[in-house]
């Protein structure tokens, strides 16, 4: 083979193999065990797109962003997905949607020896809530003044003030996969009280751009998913962060 032949093949084969630029916007805390702000450590979602960028040559660019900053991000075209759950969503735009990478169940927690009343029982208390976040179960009470709302940046955070608390009017709202993941590193988060129901559940999900390429990388991501799941890897990956 020629030389000029051999670099006219470069040419056209170059552009094929190269890698696509993947532009993800994800939070700027930690959010276990789905997400780790520090890059040497890696939760659920960080395994699954350095695996699916693998395999379909994509050249991911991380943006650690605070939630409300990751959406608006999207929205201006500046990054190609963010880490979201359409049930959470609250705008009206539309974006193309990954299938679930998980089941979000969110909890009630309070200081030891507390009680946790029910839903329609928490007026005159302070919800500790993430900054950014929405909850469709307590929009009813924040509306009529019922329950009032505490943002904090991080469940660590929220979790660390529970341990200081000295009243107990003050309640917070947290994934319950987040607490376990934390109280297995801290006994300290071991004793507190729990509620026995859940106050949600949501599907977290990649919500991509309402674009070509959101719809073509969306469509690859599901693909992943489905063959990750119905080969048995998906739940070997999953219960490492359990």
């Amino acid at each position: 083979m020629s030389r000029v032949i051999a670099f006219l093949l470069l040419l056209f084969i170059a552009p094929l193999v190269r890698a696509e630029t993947l532009r993800v916007a994800l939070y700027d805390t930690d959010y276990p065990p789905y997400h780790f702000a520090d890059r040497s450590n890696k939760g659920l979602v960080d395994e699954l797109l350095i695996r699916f960028a693998e395999k379909y040559n994509h050249d991911i660019q991380y943006m650690l962003v605070p939630e409300v900053r990751s959406q608006h991000l999207l929205d201006e075209g500046k990054v190609d997905v963010r880490l979201e759950s359409e049930q959470w969503y609250r705008g009206n735009k539309q974006y193309y949607w990954s299938d679930s990478i998980a089941v979000v169940e969110d909890i009630l927690v309070m200081p030891s020896g507390c009680h946790i009343p029910a839903i329609g029982e928490l007026g005159g208390y302070v919800l500790m809530a993430r900054f950014g976040y929405t909850y469709p179960q307590f929009e009813a009470l924040f509306a009529a003044g019922k329950l009032h709302r505490e943002d904090f940046y991080s469940e660590i955070d929220m979790l660390k003030a529970l341990v200081d608390m000295q009243q107990n009017q003050r309640v917070a709202v947290i994934a319950k996969n987040t607490l376990q993941w934390y109280a297995s590193k801290n006994n300290a988060f071991k004793k507190f009280t729990v509620s026995d129901y859940s106050v949600g559940k949501a599907s977290m999900q990649l919500q991509f751009a309402y674009n070509e390429k959101g719809k073509r990388i969306s469509e690859q991501f599901n693909e992943f998913m489905k063959n990750l799941k119905s080969s048995g890897e998906f739940a070997k990956i999953e219960s490492n962060y359990q």
